[in-house]
């Protein structure tokens, strides 16, 4: 190994250079994931002038070594989602206690998945050693009061939960969803980067370039949400993972993730839990305020037609899935 890097570097970028892939490393610290989202709390980590000259590049490779130079907490569970359906609320939840290390849509593990795209050569089976030793190193144990893992995966990275189960066969999972009229509204008040075509490869949901051409945008957003909710059904079906939906959070669902995720909570992490979970979860500083019903009265008769077309039959499968084998 050419490199050592100590516990308090992270990874944050996966780039090719000279037709290899390597990995970008930050100085994080003994800085906590307690932000809303990965990105937000390794900015700080790469604008300071210091660590930008100092700081670290290997070959992805070499992961696998460097990985395991220091121990890393396990996972114990993985979220994925439909796209703002309250999946940073949860994660939020989760980061309140100092024994959880959560990781919110980290940038380095989307660059693995989806690593295929951009390099043809690349096969299934580098892709699975690259996901395992990079969340190796990214859960190191950098505090002693650490002992779980949770990840909340980009939302379009259900598409791979096929190869995720592989790489982790026995962390389990779930899929969070919401009703999609709501889910709609809050896309055409502010598009999410995967619901707008381009943006994602096509192939990614089985399409070619022509047919994305051929679609609206709110089209190809209605659309894309169906996929994610189908290949959750798919999985939930087939026996795993278990269904959430939005209604059920924060409190109604809770004691059975604790339970589901094998958490041994005390009464203070439990109130401390309680207490983040009454403030907006992408805005801290400000309370929780529901907006279900604004959504709703929001959205456009061009929304509710692409929703009724592409989103309504897979939600009322996912709601029958969720009572006969989920969260009820």
């Amino acid at each position: 190994m050419g490199v050592k890097i100590s516990s308090e570097w992270i990874p944050i970028r996966i780039y090719w250079q000279d037709n290899r892939p390597m990995v970008d490393w930050a100085f994080l610290g003994e800085k906590r994931f307690t932000d809303p989202f990965f990105i937000q709390t390794i900015n700080p980590c790469v604008r300071r002038p210091a660590d930008v000259l100092f700081r670290h590049q290997t070959p992805l490779g070499e992961l696998r070594e460097v990985a395991a130079a220091h121990p890393a907490v396990q996972p114990k569970g993985f979220i994925f989602h439909m796209s703002r359906c309250g999946s940073t609320l949860l994660s939020q939840m989760l980061a309140a206690v100092p024994e959880n290390i959560v990781l919110s849509e980290p940038g380095p593990i989307d660059e693995v998945l989806r690593a295929h795209f951009d390099h043809p050569t690349i096969t299934e089976e580098p892709r699975r050693q690259w996901l395992e030793w990079l969340v190796a190193a990214l859960a190191w144990r950098r505090h002693p009061a650490e002992q779980n893992l949770f990840i909340k995966f980009d939302c379009w990275h259900v598409m791979f939960l096929p190869l995720i189960q592989e790489v982790f066969p026995g962390v389990p999972w779930i899929f969070l969803y919401r009703e999609p009229l709501e889910v709609m509204a809050s896309a055409q008040q502010q598009l999410g980067g995967q619901m707008i075509p381009g943006v994602l490869q096509p192939e990614l949901f089985g399409w070619s370039r022509e047919a994305v051409a051929g679609m609206s945008l709110f089209e190809y957003t209605a659309r894309v949400l169906g996929k994610l909710c189908e290949t959750a059904l798919v999985e939930t079906r087939s026996g795993r993972g278990r269904l959430v939906n939005y209604r059920q959070l924060p409190t109604t669902i809770w004691p059975a993730l604790v339970d589901y995720w094998k958490l041994d909570l005390t009464v203070e992490q439990m109130a401390h839990i309680q207490a983040v979970a009454r403030l907006n979860a992408k805005n801290p500083v400000l309370p929780f305020e529901p907006d279900s019903e604004a959504k709703r009265n929001s959205a456009s008769a061009e929304i509710r037609k692409f929703t009724r077309q592409w989103l309504e039959p897979v939600y009322q499968q996912l709601e029958s899935q969720r009572w006969a084998a989920g969260f009820a």
